[in-house]
């Protein structure tokens, strides 16, 4: 038990840590409201799709591939998406917040936080199989961010081809697109030019967790409490409590529903709130989301890593 418990707090831990970072750095007053924007807004257009890009070059497609494991989590992430948004649409809330709780619905972090816990849980077989979820849930949780963001903004407003035109031209299905091109490839791209990406990708990663941190108001985690204990409970725990009985169900077994549960357990993926802030989609709400779905995934895995051990799934 203490193991697991430590394991969760080293994958935890450095997130945390930026947070904090963040949240000094705001009552400092060395980056303005603006200041924060603008930075996002680079993250979101030049940083990430680096980080996707590479991610998804790096994919070992060869190695301990799972047809059934990927269809079942596009399966699942698919329903949680577009269910959450016809859930959320009858109880009549305003567009925008929906499309800002719709990203918690269905976007976890498996980057930061999935992958290095299937590898400290699963060993190096774990963290290809992670790797492979990540390569494709990634770029279709791009796909169907744009989507739901764009058609409930400015994007209502616009065509079926002004809509594809949009979803083609955001920059993190462009990382991902190009990922796919170069990873076909026949030959291998330049170590210093994946090295430059890989440095750039993991900056975007770090500053995005600082700028989440920053931007982070303890006044309106009071104000929006009912919001974010849905949220909470839906994401760290419903989410996987599902995922995990659907597989089950299935007839999955063994490291598979691991795989399962830490990617549908993971918190918010910290890139939704850039996305909502892009968008202009409650991003204080989409920040405060982020920040208490890591907080407490802490617990949340380590609870999670320890049933799976106790049932002897892993």
């Amino acid at each position: 038990m203490l193991t697991n418990l430590l394991i969760a707090i080293r994958c935890i831990g450095p997130l945390l840590i930026c947070l904090l970072v963040g949240v000094l750095v705001r009552r400092s007053g060395i980056l303005s409201d603006e200041v924060i924007r603008q930075l996002n807004r680079f993250v979101f257009t030049f940083l990430f799709p680096q980080h996707l890009f590479l991610t998804v070059y790096n994919a070992d497609f060869s190695e301990t591939f799972s047809l059934p494991l990927i269809l079942f989590q596009v399966g699942i992430v698919s329903l949680y998406c577009f269910g959450s948004v016809i859930l959320l649409s009858r109880m009549k809330l305003e567009k925008r917040l929906i499309a800002m709780l719709n990203q918690n619905a269905y976007r976890s972090n498996l980057n930061i936080i999935s992958l290095p816990l299937s590898e400290a849980l699963l060993g190096p077989s774990g963290l290809a199989s992670m790797g492979i979820i990540s390569a494709v849930l990634t770029p279709l949780y791009n796909l169907y961010a744009v989507i739901v963001l764009e058609s409930h903004t400015d994007g209502g407003k616009k065509s079926k081809g002004e809509l594809i035109l949009e979803i083609i031209k955001n920059p993190m299905i462009i990382g991902a697109a190009a990922g796919f091109a170069a990873h076909l490839l026949p030959f291998k791209l330049p170590g210093t030019v994946t090295s430059a990406i890989s440095s750039m990708g993991k900056t975007g990663t770090t500053l995005a967790l600082i700028l989440l941190g920053a931007s982070l108001r303890i006044g309106s985690l009071r104000k929006n409490r009912k919001q974010l204990i849905i949220g909470n409970v839906w994401r760290l725990i419903a989410a996987p409590l599902l995922g995990l009985l659907l597989a089950l169900a299935l007839g999955f077994a063994g490291s598979e529903l691991a795989i399962i549960v830490l990617a549908l357990g993971a918190p918010t993926a910290s890139v939704s709130f850039t996305m909502c802030q892009v968008y202009d989609c409650e991003p204080e709400l989409a920040a405060e989301m982020v920040a208490t779905t890591s907080m407490l995934c802490c617990l949340s895995l380590f609870l999670w890593i320890f049933l799976l051990k106790q049932l002897g799934i892993v």
